[in-house]
């Protein structure tokens, strides 16, 4: 205790805030370490909510580019938590569901109607995905309420937490005279977004021994947290969609000071000077200049795809490449949902489409495709790109599978996509973690009526199901059955008997498609993968 006496102070100001009485304002009241909210209550839709709880400082001024820093004096204020807080800076949207603003670090909660702090329900945290350049957990797309009933229905309620993060410049900025501490900072704003829901998810009725992450796209950011855990114990389970194994590429955070890197063309954009006060310069530039500055650098990268997270020295979020980390076996044991949808890479190769070149340039075409999307290109050997000939060859007919569309360029990049971001990084997990904790592996199939069928079975297309927003009733049967592993899955950390355990031996994962749930081996594209995996490979990309 005498080496904790600096927080005494906070410690006797908190305990007189949480001892007030709070004013009488219709709505479910609610007091956390952050504030004194009150939300409201849906009788139509059987839910309490609290939109825009903020869980960290504002990472504005001088605590732009930094690592979050904890709400330590309370507000005495009642705030109405009616209305979600700001989405992130980000290219402009129409889907965000809120302003955009720096100041954006907010969470939300949903519980079931009537719920007291007594009840410890499991609790479910979703990141929502971007590549880690948009998107936000105000988007009406990811509304959880269908979730929630479905959860009550079942006899296994749960409570629903989203949160914001920082993104792109502003939250995975990466340079050799970054702190390490503040690498990667949008990851760190989730880390502490777990930890704010561990002192104060119980005051909800939520349990903080039973929290469940969950992402789609930034599954990327699941694994991240397994891979590189917090010090606490900040989650018990997790539930990757198309995990990209965390990162598609991670160089060293020195790699974007080159020359033509985004830290150098930041840097001429804003006029800052490199050096050791560089990042103190862009801290001053003002909001809107470098949101401009920001997006336009973003719109010229393939897939908007101008950062990624980076690997750090000592002290930093990820101080070592993700494909180590995973082979040494030192990383988080927890019961693990993931999987891959059948055409994962059509959506993120759809540049190639309908170009119709003649076939001697099309190798050359595909070989620009995968450079552009890598930080460091100069890293891949001829030889990595001539296996990826050889394994992915025009006139392929089985690339694509059924939604195979005749654009051979087309089909060869997403066919590589596919296995090379998502496939691939799974298997690379499963493979070394199957004797050391739960697997659950999937491969989702269903081609939802009204799709894009030159898309297929596309990235993120499962979505709709789980949220109940896919509008048509063919597939209402599936999408509840769907739902309800998850739902069982945070409940009793098993989706139930009808999905088998991945094991080295057997391999068995399930494939989801409406009449034809059934457990696979998980031996398709096995010699891409493999040849992917293979320790030369993910270093010359840096995974």
């Amino acid at each position: 205790m005498g080496q904790l006496w600096f927080l005494l102070p906070f410690l006797s100001h908190l305990l007189l805030y949480l001892a007030e009485p709070t004013a009488t304002i219709s709505g479910p009241h609610i007091k956390l370490t952050s504030g004194k909210f009150v939300g409201t209550t849906s009788v139509l839709n059987g839910t309490d909510r609290w939109l825009g709880i903020p869980f960290a400082k504002p990472p504005t001024g001088n605590l732009r580019f930094k690592a979050p820093v904890p709400i330590t004096r309370p507000s005495l204020t009642l705030h109405q938590a009616t209305s979600f807080g700001n989405a992130c800076p980000q290219l402009p949207s129409n889907t965000l569901g809120a302003p955009m603003s720096e100041d954006c670090l907010f969470l939300n909660v949903w519980r079931p109607i009537g719920t007291t702090s007594r009840d410890k329900h499991p609790v479910l945290m979703w990141f929502h995905g971007g590549a880690w350049t948009h998107g936000a957990s105000s988007d009406p797309e990811f509304d959880p309420t269908h979730i929630i009933s479905r959860s009550v229905e079942n006899g296994k309620p749960v409570i629903f937490v989203s949160s914001n993060y920082r993104m792109n410049t502003f939250g995975f900025l990466a340079s050799s005279y970054m702190l390490p501490a503040d690498l990667n900072a949008g990851l760190h704003d989730q880390r502490l977004a777990l930890t704010f829901l561990q002192v104060n998810i119980a005051r909800f009725g939520g349990d903080p021994q039973k929290v469940t992450i969950w992402g789609q796209a930034r599954a990327g950011s699941v694994y991240a947290h397994i891979l590189f855990p917090a010090q606490q114990h900040l989650f018990r389970a997790a539930i990757a969609d198309s995990a990209t194994g965390p990162f598609k590429t991670s160089p060293p955070a020195s790699t974007y000071d080159q020359p033509g890197q985004p830290f150098a063309q930041l840097l001429q954009a804003t006029g800052c000077q490199e050096g050791p006060s560089s990042v103190a310069c862009l801290q001053n530039v003002p909001f809107e200049a470098l949101l401009n500055i920001s997006n336009a650098m973003i719109v010229k990268r393939v897939n908007n795809q101008l950062w990624e997270p980076s690997i750090g020295p000592a002290g930093s979020f990820a101080p070592i490449r993700p494909s180590l980390k995973i082979a040494s076996g030192d990383f988080l044991h927890v019961p693990l949902i993931s999987g891959t949808n059948l055409n994962e890479g059509t959506s993120f190769s759809v540049t190639l489409l309908g170009l119709n070149l003649p076939s001697n340039e099309q190798t050359a075409r595909l070989d620009q495709f995968i450079r552009d999307l890598l930080i460091d290109p100069s890293t891949v050997e001829d030889s990595t790109f001539s296996g990826i000939h050889k394994l992915y060859p025009t006139s392929d007919t089985s690339l694509g599978g059924p939604f195979r569309i005749d654009d051979d360029l087309f089909d060869r990049a997403a066919a590589w996509y596919s296995d090379n971001m998502f496939l691939a990084p799974r298997r690379l997990l499963f493979d070394k973690a199957a004797p050391l904790q739960e697997l659950y592996g999937y491969l989702f199939t269903e081609f939802i009526p009204g799709n894009n069928r030159t898309l297929g079975v596309a990235h993120a297309s499962e979505l709709p199901l789980i949220f109940g927003t896919v509008g048509t009733s063919v597939e209402d049967k599936f999408a509840g059955h769907f739902l309800d592993f998850y739902i069982n899955f945070v409940n009793d950390l098993n989706p139930g008997p009808q999905w088998p355990r991945f094991e080295f031996g057997t391999r068995q994962i399930l494939q989801l498609q409406r009449d034809n749930i059934t457990a696979l081996t998980d031996d398709f594209n096995l010699e891409k993968t493999t040849f992917l995996n293979s320790p030369s490979v993910l270093a010359q990309m840096q995974k």
